[in-house]
């Protein structure tokens, strides 16, 4: 079912909740890795909405902060703004990859900082950063596997740089 059709349908994020890849979300490293891989895409496919939605609980939130408001988004809400951007703006590739993770776990609950950068290719084999942030991911564990809860992000800026504490150390 497209993006499009489960928007239209009304009947909340996903008609039935895709199921997930066991070695997805059998820790907080393969969660965090697949979250990474599901927003992935070359080729101008999009984010694989499917996986991505089989990591989230099914009303989890995806929340972009920007510098003055933010935008609140379910998963097929998401999705539907990178085709978007993909058809209005000819984005052709996106790699997202993890810099830096910081993580804390109490209780069957965990919080994840997780630097990123955002990488485009330009259709001529070129690689360029389009932006680094930090995704903010909280997750419950129900004693069978691990659940994105929430993803949080705002993208680094002039007047608001990464902290050193949140970037590799060489």
């Amino acid at each position: 079912m497209s993006v499009a059709a489960v928007l239209a349908a009304g009947s909340g994020p996903w008609p039935s909740h895709p199921p997930a890849m066991a070695d997805d979300v059998n820790s907080i490293d393969a969660i965090i890795r697949a979250m990474y891989a599901s927003v992935s895409f070359s080729e101008g496919r999009g984010p694989d909405a499917e996986r991505l939605a089989s990591l989230c609980v099914p009303h989890g939130r995806l929340i972009k902060v920007h510098a003055n408001n933010i935008d609140d988004m379910s998963v097929p809400e998401f999705v539907e703004r990178v085709q978007t951007r993909i058809s209005e703006q000819g984005l052709r590739s996106f790699v997202e990859r993890e810099l830096f993770r910081r993580t804390e776990v109490f209780a069957g609950i965990a919080h994840v900082f997780t630097t990123y950068e955002s990488r485009t290719d330009d259709g001529g084999g070129g690689d360029h950063l389009l932006y680094r942030g930090i995704n903010s991911v909280q997750l419950r564990h129900d004693g069978r596997r691990w659940w994105i809860l929430t993803i949080l992000w705002t993208d680094e800026r002039d007047d608001c740089p990464i902290p050193a504490a949140y970037l590799p150390r060489s």
